[in-house]
């Protein structure tokens, strides 16, 4: 089966801001299928890369032979632990992308996709989280959707949402993406609000950052990266989401970095959609 590579985003302005050099060292802790990883080692860098994906993680093992690559299966909240165990060393760089893999959001059964007929998982590690999304939809009360959709989501209509959600799976167990995105859509569509991007993309997004304690990770990663770069080391970070910029942006801020802010060109838009709401802070 072929495999359609998922495109790195901000891919010039990540490695012209690294600038790497022949024996420096990189950990990319959000992997993917490597497309960042693969630039850096052709500039003859080292590359640790993270991935909580083992899908993910088995596609760039395969995609990348180079002995200057180490993929490494863990979640990128735990990379003070890797580096002690893996690399001990001050690095030169660290690259988290905080998006999703286009074949995560296509492949059946992990639940990410609109239009999955399986199970509403969306756990990136079903083996070491016990909580899965079709869990949390089904068993979280009004108050706690509506908070998940409103802060989270940042969903105009949480509230309505939140209650007919309840009143669906009071029906019916919800175990599917597809049906969760089609009791969104009916709520639109009973509203006659039509939106230019599909109203279950914030819905999606929030419930997986609640199922894989996204904010809370990044929290963590962010702390811990500062005690393993070397002095004068590049950190970038590449968030999908206001809440995410806004955490590492607050982060910066605290800790009095020197930053830049990059956005995706309208020339990268057009070639990848996917990276319209990308955001890239470099610091150190």
């Amino acid at each position: 089966m072929t495999v359609k590579y998922h495109i790195p985003v901000l891919l010039s302005e990540v490695i012209t801001r690294f600038n790497p050099q022949p024996g420096n060292i990189y950990i990319d802790s959000t992997v993917g299928h490597g497309g960042h990883s693969q630039e850096l080692l052709s500039k003859g860098a080292i590359v640790y890369g993270i991935d909580a994906d083992k899908n993910n993680l088995t596609i760039t093992t395969d995609r990348i032979n180079n002995p200057n690559f180490h993929p490494i299966l863990g979640n990128f909240k735990d990379i003070k632990k890797i580096w002690q165990k893996y690399i001990n060393a001050p690095v030169d760089g660290i690259l988290a992308d905080l998006g999703l893999s286009n074949n995560q959001q296509s492949q059946e059964g992990r639940g990410f996709s609109f239009n999955d007929s399986q199970s509403l998982d969306m756990r990136l590690d079903p083996n070491t989280q016990e909580t899965s999304a079709k869990d949390i939809i089904n068993s979280y009360d009004e108050t706690q959707l509506y908070l998940l959709f409103s802060k989270i989501a940042q969903e105009q209509f949480a509230l309505p949402l939140a209650q007919k959600i309840i009143t669906s799976r009071q029906q019916s167990t919800i175990k599917t993406g597809k049906q969760l995105a089609d009791i969104i859509h009916e709520y639109y569509q009973s509203r006659h609000i039509r939106k230019a991007i599909d109203p279950a993309t914030k819905i999606f997004m929030a419930l997986r950052i609640e199922t894989n304690n996204e904010f809370e990770n990044l929290n963590i990663f962010l702390n811990d990266s500062q005690k393993i770069i070397k002095t004068n080391g590049i950190i970038a970070i590449i968030s999908f989401h206001s809440s995410e910029d806004r955490i590492v942006k607050n982060f910066i801020k605290k800790n009095n970095f020197t930053t830049i802010r990059f956005l995706p060109t309208k020339d990268e838009i057009k070639t990848n959609h996917l990276s319209r709401s990308a955001v890239l802070r470099v610091y150190s």
